[in-house]
């Protein structure tokens, strides 16, 4: 019976309180709770980092030295976020694949732990698909940067930086898409694998004594943790491929839409009026 038992990941109400912690938490750790560290993270996103790149990219002249420093900066503050998230599932791994801390507005969004990858495409494609528009709209009348929203920006390179990408580029977004298409499938497999075999594991030792529990499902929970960082890794990934075939000017907006997008998350006007919709439609 234990083997038709189907549980998604990110289904926590499934799972009591109690009987989670005892089952994922591997080791007592004196560090403080992956929420505390995801609340300063993303504080500091919010209030430096982010409006620090807007600056840059609104300057004019727009310094390419200066705007490449504010790129880097954020992109090693999400690198330093993967990486504790990967000590957070090491040390516990239920707080990344039943976070409860996460809100009601983050949580549809989430894959193993974290934002899905796809997220990160997905923005990437829409720039280039903004500009498929853009050109189509302006085929037949002179074009005019201050009607559009590249007006934001003053500086010439900013405004035109997704304008007419390189078959280069377009190439190489092509392949990291299709590298998701491979890699997602394939860790959500081996994640139901997991729950499974741990499913299965522990049940058949339910009922005996607390250390052989722990002892059956000990096995177990290295797949689980490795699930959690590989999809981290790919997610790294992502991010490191991107900036590896933009400029630094694509660069930045890109890293701009993907900071906004998790600082909407923190919007308490918009998660109020999520949370008022839910409420109504349950």
């Amino acid at each position: 019976m234990l083997s038709l038992i189907s549980v998604q990941f990110q289904d926590s109400h499934l799972l009591p309180k109690m009987f989670k912690s005892a089952l994922f938490a591997r080791k007592k750790t004196t560090t403080r709770p992956f929420a505390d560290f995801y609340n300063d993270w993303s504080t500091t996103l919010a209030t430096t980092l982010l409006p620090q790149l807007r600056r840059a990219l609104s300057s004019f002249p727009v310094c390419p030295a200066v705007l490449s420093t504010q790129v880097d900066a954020v992109y090693n503050h999400f690198h330093a976020y993967y990486t504790a998230l990967d000590q957070a599932a090491a040390a516990d791994v239920a707080q990344c694949l039943y976070p409860e801390w996460r809100n009601s507005l983050e949580k549809p969004f989430l894959w193993l732990g974290d934002l899905h990858p796809y997220l990160f495409t997905n923005l990437l494609r829409s720039f280039l698909e903004d500009q498929e528009s853009s050109q189509d709209e302006n085929d037949d009348s002179e074009y005019d940067v201050t009607s559009t929203k590249e007006s934001l920006y003053t500086s010439w390179n900013v405004a035109a930086a997704w304008r007419s990408p390189s078959k280069a580029l377009t190439a190489r977004v092509d392949q990291i898409a299709c590298g998701l298409r491979l890699m997602v499938p394939a860790l959500a497999v081996r994640a139901r694998h997991a729950q499974a075999k741990l499913v299965r594991n522990v049940g058949a030792e339910w009922g005996r004594k607390e250390g052989v529990v722990k002892a059956a499902m000990a096995a177990e929970m290295e797949e689980l943790v490795g699930v959690v960082v590989d999809a981290n890794r790919l997610r790294r990934s992502v991010l490191a491929d991107v900036l590896s075939v933009t400029s630094v000017y694509q660069a930045a907006l890109f890293l701009e839409a993907v900071a906004q997008f998790l600082v909407g998350f923190r919007d308490e006007k918009l998660l109020r009026e999520f949370d008022k919709c839910e409420k109504a439609i349950t």
